[in-house]
């Protein structure tokens, strides 16, 4: 865990117009972003109809089996955080910048 709040930090100086989320951060951002990327920098899309994520990229010989399911933003935020904005959007909320 001391890693991945590391990583937060990191991220949050490198790219000081995105958003990014540690893993504690439980409560689903309003507006919620449509893309993040995650402590390993792999892509995640939204489902708007349903609020719920899923790695694109995923390929089961290249990433655990957990990366193939659909997650929700807690799943999500707990097991693969921190989490990133893609677009510089400084409307998103509840992230720290």
């Amino acid at each position: 865990m001391a890693a991945r709040l590391a990583t937060t930090e990191l991220r949050r100086v490198s790219h000081p117009g995105r958003v990014t989320w540690d893993p504690t951060d439980q409560a689903e951002p309003v507006p919620v972003p449509p893309t993040v990327v995650d402590g390993d920098g792999d892509l995640w899309l939204r489902d708007r109809g349903t609020g719920t994520w899923t790695m694109p990229e995923f390929n089961p010989e290249d990433f655990p089996a957990r990366c193939g399911e659909i997650l929700t933003w807690n799943q999500l935020a707990c097991e693969y955080g921190p989490l990133t904005a893609l677009a510089d959007d400084r409307r998103i909320g509840g992230g720290r910048r």
